[in-house]
């Protein structure tokens, strides 16, 4: 095993600093992991348990710490769309020429801006992501009140019609041996 890395007072007194002036638990136990380090020379099992990290986390941290400097120590932003193909904006100038068709009441599919879509990246894509890309941007699914093929408009008018002020309702005829 080689031996540990000293850190100079320098270092020590920055790491400190750092710790008052953290922003929040996760940077503040990664920071913690270094100090530990650097006061009490514990062991990696040791810092783990007070730290409530995992050893090979811990050993990370100092890893970090030795390439990188205290930036490293505030640790990764969580959250993000990390694979994307378009960013936000460039997916809202994909979806305006759509808009305007969508103003005017014309009916949109989806295959449609998957087309549009597929050109714009390069490659091709399921459907998943341009129903989720019109979700991001506030689209929604709207589609017209569902009707029968074979309906009959006369007979509906005729059986609107019949109901205009007679009473449609009767009494049901009795039934079994009270009637």
């Amino acid at each position: 095993m080689r031996p540990r890395t000293k850190f100079t007072p320098k270092q020590v007194q920055a790491i400190q600093l750092a710790m008052q002036q953290a922003r929040n638990r996760s940077a503040f136990q990664r920071l913690q992991c270094l100090w530990l380090r650097t006061q009490q020379e514990w062991s990696t099992i040791q810092i783990a348990g007070i730290v409530g990290f995992s050893e090979s986390h811990v050993r990370r941290v100092w890893s970090e710490y030795l390439r990188c400097g205290l930036k490293a120590a505030e640790g990764k932003p969580k959250g993000g769309r990390r694979h994307q193909h378009l960013t936000a904006d460039q997916e809202s100038a994909l979806l305006k020429p759509f808009v305007g068709q969508a103003m005017q009441g014309r009916a949109l599919t989806a295959r449609d801006i998957k087309r549009s879509y597929e050109e714009r990246v390069g490659k091709t894509v399921p459907e998943s992501t341009v129903c989720r890309l019109l979700a991001r941007h506030g689209w929604r699914r709207v589609q017209p009140r569902p009707k029968h093929p074979r309906r009959n408009k006369k007979a509906q008018a005729a059986f609107k019609n019949s109901r205009n002020g007679s009473a449609p309702w009767r009494l049901p005829a009795p039934r079994g041996r009270c009637g």
